[in-house]
């Protein structure tokens, strides 16, 4: 039969996360003047989100545009995966 990738597992130390998320934090919609974010983080909205909810919405495959589950771990930082 065939194989396929359903979900996997992506390790980010946790700086990383918190800099490319600040990096979109201040990001506006030009149609809209609204924060880019809200529509990156679901239900959190634009106040309520943070590193691991943002990635956690792009990583969850019933947002309708992830192709498949992405589980996204947060490293303390200077630490290793495994």
């Amino acid at each position: 039969g065939a194989q396929a990738v359903l979900e996997y597992q992506l390790f980010y130390r946790r700086r990383y996360a918190e800099a490319a998320f600040a990096s979109c934090q201040g990001v506006r919609l030009p149609a809209t003047g609204g924060y880019a974010i809200s529509t990156m983080c679901g239900r959190y909205g634009a106040q309520l989100c943070t590193a691991q909810r943002w990635l956690d919405f792009q990583g969850d495959k019933n947002n309708g545009l992830a192709p498949l589950q992405i589980d996204f771990q947060l490293l303390p930082n200077g630490s290793e995966p495994g």
